[in-house]
């Protein structure tokens, strides 16, 4: 009996340390924070580095540009019409509008710990239109009318101009190019050093861990933020390149949240957001407008009538219902009226196929042969769609509009071109018609205005504009030295104007953003004052 009872017993002491053992862990456990975590998806890599000024000389891989705002700031935020403090506690104006008086916040540090003062702005605002290169200019107008920039002390800073823009607190809520980035990321000559191809040097909620598979990034909460605590400990950004594949993902788990108009079809989204387990939004922003862009230098483009007749005869509404699913609606005007000077009164080219059937044979265009082709002594009308493509949305459309051109009469081909490709063709000014975009909300109207000044030689698709009016370019530049907000809008309503009475571009619908998201996991997703940005602040977990 007693040599039977000793396994037993040694059984029983055992036992009881495992499950003392476990108890323990178990409490560790309990006492150590989970870490939040969610992973997202998008089509481009973090391969070029995370220097937040993009140009296309510097990069055709714009990864960093939907996600800086997580690890960036600016000295001004702009959002529902407003402009607020961003690193800049307030500013100060001066009565000509030659100097802006920043007074920074205290105790804000760079993710390498390096201090955020009057001289780290200096820095960047010096560097800033170098780097730029021969874009200088194209990413908001300020850039170009730096005079000095002035350390009064640590916490105050002078922004003095060549001349007044009316423009220049916009331009500052631009991430691209206008985030601050720690001293330690230039060389003394103002150059790039090469830290900023593997790590985020700014002063946001978020830097990046340094940990990549090359198609996973991992980025984490920045120690040194000054601000409120987010909510998510770190997010992955996995590159998936196809929207069928992203949407895979999330259906999979391996993705939470998918950002982003053009990371989504239409349809994808409307089934995300009936099904049950995921949640859907759009924001109440329009992010930009798609529209096309005639060349009115070329036949058969230089005659108004035609270019009336396109505005007439492209169905907008059927777009919006059968390529846009109702999501993207139409567009009548170049601008949305929220925007800023953009409220003018217009009237629509509302869809009307014989009137422009009628306004094509008033010049002369007529289908002699019944090939469903018109021509004009001998010459058919004839153009080509040039867009970029990576995207079956844009074909799809550019596809879509040659069809409702061709019920006119025209024949008009696609074009789709790479990126740089497409940069290339359209700084050469050889193309009948272009498929594009406004610059977004970040941009609009400001630079887009800015850029129809053609002397800047920086985007031929909008110096169309005012390429009809003699004194076109100097209309612009006049912006850049008004300060009275009756004459800036006086310059507006006339360019405005004068871009749809002489259908210089056709309007064909306002995008908003969407967000699709795993609702087990994520409560909820709001946009913030630039919609086209990921801003993981504004994910909301559930508890």
């Amino acid at each position: 009996m007693f040599k039977k009872r000793i396994p037993v017993i040694l059984s029983m002491v055992i036992l009881t340390a495992i499950l003392g053992a476990c108890s323990s862990s178990a409490d560790t456990e309990a006492n150590t924070p989970a870490t939040s975590e969610i992973t997202l998806t998008e089509s481009w890599d973090f391969s070029n580095g995370f220097y937040p000024v993009m140009t296309p000389e510097r990069s055709t891989n714009y990864g960093i540009m939907y996600y800086a705002v997580n690890f960036y700031e600016t000295l001004v935020n702009y959002e529902d019409g407003t402009f607020t403090p961003g690193l800049a506690e307030s500013w100060d104006i001066s009565t000509d509008g030659l100097v802006y008086t920043f007074h920074l916040k205290d105790n804000v540090k760079f993710s390498d710990g390096a201090a955020f003062n009057a001289e780290a702005v200096k820095k960047n605002l010096e560097a800033i239109p170098v780097l730029l290169g021969s874009y200088n200019g194209s990413y908001g107008t300020t850039s170009t009318l730096l005079d000095k920039i002035v350390a009064v002390d640590p916490l105050t800073v002078e922004i003095h101009l060549k001349n007044a823009y009316y423009g220049v607190l916009k331009d500052l809520t631009m991430i691209n190019p206008m985030a601050m980035v720690s001293p330690n990321a230039f060389k003394e000559d103002g150059t790039l050093d090469d830290g900023l191809q593997t790590a985020t040097l700014g002063t946001g909620p978020y830097m990046y861990s340094g940990d990549t598979d090359g198609t996973t990034y991992t980025f984490v909460k920045n120690p040194e933020y000054w601000g409120t605590e987010p909510e998510v400990d770190q997010f992955h950004v996995k590159v998936i390149a196809d929207n069928d594949a992203k949407l895979l993902a999330l259906r999979s788990g391996q993705v939470d949240l998918i950002v982003g108009a053009d990371k989504i079809s239409y349809d994808a989204y409307n089934e995300m957001k009936a099904a049950d387990g995921y949640g859907a939004i759009t924001s109440d922003a329009v992010s930009y407008t798609r529209l096309l862009g005639f060349n009115t230098s070329q036949a058969p483009f230089d005659d108004l009538n035609v270019r009336q007749a396109a505005s007439y005869g492209i169905d907008k509404q059927r777009l919006s219902e059968s390529l846009f699913s109702g999501i993207e609606v139409k567009a009548d005007r170049v601008f949305d009226q929220s925007m800023p000077y953009t409220n003018v009164e217009l009237s629509p080219y509302d869809y009307d196929k014989e009137k422009a059937i009628s306004l094509l044979e008033q010049s002369g265009w007529v289908d002699q042969d019944g090939d469903g082709i018109r021509e004009k002594k001998g010459v058919p009308l004839m153009g080509s769609i040039l867009y970029t493509t990576g995207s079956s949305l844009m074909d799809d459309l550019a596809l879509a509009l040659t069809s409702q051109f061709k019920e006119l009469g025209m024949e008009v081909k696609v074009k789709g071109m790479d990126r740089m490709a497409y940069y290339a063709e359209t700084m050469k000014n050889d193309f009948t018609i272009i498929l594009n975009q406004t610059y977004g909300l970040t941009y609009d109207p400001y630079t887009f205005i800015s850029n129809m000044n053609a002397s800047l030689k920086v985007d031929n698709f909008a110096a169309q504009a005012l390429s009809l009016v003699p004194d076109g370019d100097q209309i612009i530049e006049s912006l850049y030295s008004m300060s009275d907000i009756t004459k800036i809008q006086e310059t507006y309503d006339f360019i405005l104007k004068e871009i749809h009475n002489q259908a210089i571009f056709l309007p064909i619908s306002f995008v908003k953003e969407l967000a699709v998201y795993n609702s087990k996991k994520i409560n909820s997703y709001s946009f913030n004052g630039q919609p086209t940005s990921v801003d993981i602040t504004k994910v909301e977990l559930m508890k």
